[in-house]
């Protein structure tokens, strides 16, 4: 396929943020790679710079495809989030296409790493409605 020919990024990644109280959530669906991954970037950087968001979620959930691309833009976010001391948690449920990308690198022990948006939020159980 040639540039002409390939999906826009925009088609092929979506981004959407919400305010969750102190909490910005970034939900990430599609694919991550090297034409949509600076999307995920801005997504994460514009979180950092609200200062009334004490932590980013980012819900990888819906993400179908991961590359290192992907993966380099977490470590990015994660970085950015220490130096301003905000917690980046980044929630990977059971999706294969995230987690053993994850794995492989082994940023599964770098990454704080949740299995859905409420846990990350530290939100009881019970109180997901």
């Amino acid at each position: 396929m040639t540039g002409d020919q390939a999906p826009a990024a925009e088609q092929l990644l979506r981004v959407e943020s919400r305010r969750a109280g102190p909490a910005m959530v970034v939900t990430v669906a599609g694919e991550v790679d090297m034409f949509t991954a600076p999307r995920v970037e801005a997504a994460v950087g514009r979180a950092l710079a609200d200062p009334a968001v004490d932590v980013i979620v980012v819900d990888l959930t819906r993400v179908d495809f991961l590359d290192q691309a992907g993966l380099s833009a977490l470590v990015t976010a994660h970085r950015a989030a220490q130096r301003q001391d905000e917690p980046l948690r980044v929630v990977v449920d059971h999706n294969r296409p995230v987690v053993r990308p994850l794995e492989i690198t082994g940023l599964e022990r770098v990454l704080a790493l949740y299995y859905d948006v409420a846990e990350a939020l530290g939100e009881p159980r019970g109180s997901r409605g």
